[in-house]
């Protein structure tokens, strides 16, 4: 690249630099914000954004390798075809998190907030199975680098409550355990930042690393392992082979069949009830939130009355009360702020329920002067 290019795209992403790291407090805000996500299934947010040498290093390697007909990347174009500028990561404790936090994700794709490019993509050339009953999948290279995440390249959606210029931002966003987080950033603070300098590592350092990485894996597996164990002693179950549910299918420990049943016409019940009363349809994400409380009633191994039957005339009238005199406004008016108002009010009458009258008062109170707060923030 010659010099004056190089020059003009670092003085463009000296200008705009700052975009991307709103970008990147404006995504951790949504999640940290949304009293749906898991926040059990979360461990870390981080974010960073490449410096200018690192920006040049791929621009140039990238215009080294162009097909026939492509133009090069230049100042007017690199925030478009660089797409890892902002990289975020998300990173759980367990495995099986990871399953819950892309499910979770895809629910933010279905309302539009966010768009996803390319992803979910598993990057990794080294799996060790999840289910030993099962085999490893077709075109599965066990000649491992060691690298495992999951990876995404992002847009916010249309319907994401952003400035128009931070929507025209790509990003990657990766998922992984906290785990294959230490072995990542060991591995590239004394193997790949010298390997990128054209320093060459003896094999036996780099068969070090990957054995380092086979052994995390391993860990991943038994920590997994551990909890689901644990999990399954405090449901009161004695069956080792409760632990031992594939993955894939985020099944729930504490419930059998006729609950998983039950749950099911609970959130129908309140699905029309909502409907019916508030002329609200629920999106997929907050009837997930929903579910989970339902699960966390039931739980209680007691007899208590379902969820629907909490949301009693009055106390939804007292709530509407509330929310006007908390944030100035009708809740359930405003398009994008309708799923939020529903689980505000379905932990009003949980609280109410079971907490009593005064401290769902005190607590719908605090969430929503919280809300007003970050409103005006923005």
């Amino acid at each position: 690249m010659e010099k004056r290019q190089k020059e003009n795209i670092i003085i463009s992403f000296f200008k705009k630099k700052e975009r991307y790291k709103k970008l990147a407090e404006y995504f951790i805000k949504l999640i940290e914000n949304d009293p749906s996500y898991p926040k059990e299934s979360l461990h870390t947010i981080t974010y960073r954004i490449k410096n200018e040498s690192r920006l040049i290093e791929k621009i140039d390697k990238y215009n080294s390798v162009l097909e026939d007909g492509k133009n090069a990347i230049s100042e007017k174009d690199y925030q478009s075809r660089i797409n890892d500028i902002l990289g975020l990561r998300i990173i759980c404790l367990r495995l099986s998190d990871i399953a819950i936090i892309k499910s979770y994700l895809a629910f933010f794709k279905e309302e539009q907030i966010l768009d996803f490019i390319s992803g979910p993509d598993p990057k990794r050339s080294f799996v060790l199975p999840i289910n030993h009953e099962k085999s490893l999948p077709d075109g599965v290279n066990l000649a491992y680098s060691g690298y495992s995440s999951i990876h995404y390249i992002m847009k916010l959606g249309d319907r994401a409550e952003a400035p128009a210029d931070l929507k025209e931002l790509t990003f990657e966003l990766q998922l992984r355990t906290i785990l294959e987080e230490a072995w990542g950033e060991i591995d590239h603070k004394y193997r790949y930042t010298y390997s990128r300098v054209g320093v060459t590592l003896p094999e036996h350092i780099h068969a070090g690393f990957y054995n380092l990485s086979a052994y995390l894996q391993v860990a991943a597996l038994q920590a997994e392992y551990l909890c689901r164990m644990t999990e399954t002693y405090r449901s009161g179950k004695t069956d080792e082979k409760a632990a031992r549910i594939p993955l894939a299918q985020n099944a729930d420990l504490s419930g059998t069949k006729n609950s998983q049943v039950s749950t099911d016409i609970e959130l129908a019940e309140i699905g029309k009830f909502l409907d019916n009363t508030l002329k609200v349809k629920l999106s997929s994400r907050t009837l997930n939130y929903i579910e989970k409380r339902i699960k966390e009633i039931n739980s209680k191994g007691e007899n208590y009355k379902p969820l629907y039957k909490m949301l009693t005339k009055n106390r939804i009238s007292l709530f509407k009360k509330i929310f006007k005199n908390s944030i100035a406004e009708k809740p359930f008016e405003n398009e994008y702020n309708k799923n939020i108002d529903v689980i505000n009010l379905i932990n009003f009458c949980i609280f109410y329920e079971f907490e009593g009258k005064r401290i769902a008062q005190e607590g719908l109170s605090t969430v929503l002067k919280w809300r007003k707060k970050r409103l005006s923030n923005q």
